[in-house]
């Protein structure tokens, strides 16, 4: 029988599925950019600007739960063509968009264009044998991309306006296309072929689901302590100078994370690291509730984004090990995205209800808990 796996180990391969992930998540990994140009540089008020990074990554999440439907059934090249092509399309016609709904309805299409692209990739490296090793170097090229959007995208929006950005994005999407040839081929027979060690779909039962929801926690998380951490720094009485340099500078932190993440998988595998990183993250966030002084705020951000990526790789390893046809992998996404705009708006009631910003980092850690527990 054919080893559902071996068609995805080749370097470039897994070059392709790493190109297509990082460029599928870009235009998210760069929203509180996008978000103020589009308050300052398109003229649409701080509401409206939210709500359009909100339906961006909304369709992000329908194409992540659209690609686990179809990795299985779908010619890789072409589901990855039909991505690049709604994504590159829709951030040109965003450049004549001018009003909320056509921008609306056109970042719709593109972050559907966008996570279709991303999913796929996320989806062909949970199909490989070195799964530790491949997502390790996913993140840490998305995190460095990343660092590199956050400051040459203001500088588009000052150069050309959010058009700019829009552009650039369309360059980079329709670039992605050069790997399409380094996809593999992949037919319908060589998914279903697995040999006798492979569990398919059928036998998984519900192991992959209680992957997804600790996914799904983890981000819960991750987007309260982000959304709120500038502010709960500022409620602590530190300076706007230590808060904006904290942050700055902690997040390189968070390539050293895909390092030590990528040697602990191929060496001791996932399982343990992922449970002990999720326990001194929850720790981390739970000791800036007791008080917060420079220190516990630095110390604190420093632990978190150390692992931050780190618990992404061992979840999706995990997640990739349990189920080797790429099928729940590229769920992530819509798992990831829902309860990253979740996390906000939950910490929001529950300032509304308390006035307090111990209750978000509450919240923070009991959800990394449960994450860990599950």
């Amino acid at each position: 029988m054919i080893d559902a796996s071996y068609i995805s180990d080749q370097p470039k391969a897994i070059a392709a599925a790493v190109v297509l992930a990082v460029i599928g998540v870009a235009f998210f990994m760069a929203m509180p950019v996008v978000v103020a140009a589009w308050s300052t540089h398109a003229e649409f008020t701080a509401q409206e600007a939210g709500l359009l990074a909100a339906i961006d990554s909304g369709g992000g999440v329908v194409a992540s739960l659209l690609v686990a439907q179809l990795i299985n059934k779908i010619n890789w090249r072409l589901l990855a063509g039909i991505g690049i092509t709604f994504a590159a399309g829709a951030n040109l016609i965003s450049v004549y968009a001018d009003t909320f709904l056509s921008l609306g309805l056109v970042r719709g299409l593109a972050g559907f264009g966008s996570g279709t692209i991303y999913a796929l990739g996320l989806g062909i490296l949970a199909t490989t044998h070195n799964t530790g090793r491949n997502f390790s170097i996913l993140l840490f090229v998305q995190v460095s991309f990343g660092m590199f959007e956050i400051n040459a995208f203001p500088y588009l929006a000052e150069l050309r306006g959010i058009s700019g950005i829009y552009l650039a994005m369309a360059a980079a999407i329709v670039s992605s296309a050069v790997v399409l040839p380094w996809l593999p081929n992949r037919s319908k027979r060589a998914v279903v072929c697995y040999s006798p060690g492979i569990s398919t779909p059928s036998r998984l039962g519900v192991l992959p689901w209680v992957c997804l929801c600790a996914v799904f926690l983890f981000y819960i998380s991750a987007g309260a302590f982000w959304a709120y951490i500038e502010l709960i720094g500022r409620s602590g009485g530190l300076s706007a100078g230590v808060i904006t340099g904290s942050l700055t500078y902690t997040q390189i932190l968070s390539l050293l994370g895909c390092v030590l993440a990528g040697w602990f998988s191929s060496r001791i595998g996932q399982s343990r690291p992922l449970i002990a990183s999720l326990a001194c993250a929850a720790l981390a966030i739970f000791s800036l509730s007791l008080g917060i002084t420079t220190i516990s705020f630095i110390a604190a951000l420093c632990v978190f984004f150390l692992l931050w990526n780190a618990i992404d790789i061992y979840q999706l390893g995990t997640l990739s090990n349990i189920d080797q046809t790429g099928r729940f992998t590229a769920m992530v996404p819509a798992f990831q995205m829902t309860a990253a705009a979740l996390g906000p708006a939950i910490g929001a009631w529950l300032l509304a209800l308390q006035g307090s910003y111990q209750f978000v980092l509450l919240l923070a850690s009991f959800c990394t808990v449960c994450a860990m527990l599950l």
